[in-house]
């Protein structure tokens, strides 16, 4: 899937020149899936996780948040597999890391991403 460049942040990656580039990066795809509230996209409002309803909530149900997010990563096409999703919930500070291990036809992707309320 052909997508606009980001940065670590989430921004767009632009080059020194002002230029933006294209990418077919599996693991932004992910990353991206997994930073969308439900209802946030309005050309999607079904998409995205229930981050207010079941995630940043008093006592998560940390079973059920593994398998949405596990879903939701296995919902990017090019993945055939999630090994691994781990959980670090902050209930403090607001805030989900989510490190996981995903699976393609061509590699093995390993990243985090932190979800900040």
């Amino acid at each position: 899937m052909l997508d606009i460049l980001l940065d670590r942040d989430g921004d767009l990656k632009v080059s020194e020149t002002g230029d933006i580039s294209l990418t077919e990066s599996v693991r932004q795809a992910i990353i991206i899936r997994l930073r969308w509230f439900l209802g946030e996209w309005r050309l999607g409002p079904g998409n995205g996780l229930d981050y207010w309803g079941t995630v940043l909530v008093k006592n998560p149900n940390l079973v059920k948040i593994r398998q949405a997010i596990r879903d939701e990563i296995m919902s990017v096409d090019e993945v055939t597999a999630v090994n691994e999703v781990q959980l670090d919930h902050d209930v403090k500070e607001r805030t989900l890391t989510v490190r996981f291990e995903a699976v393609t036809d061509e590699e093995t992707i390993r990243d985090e991403v932190k979800i900040n309320v």
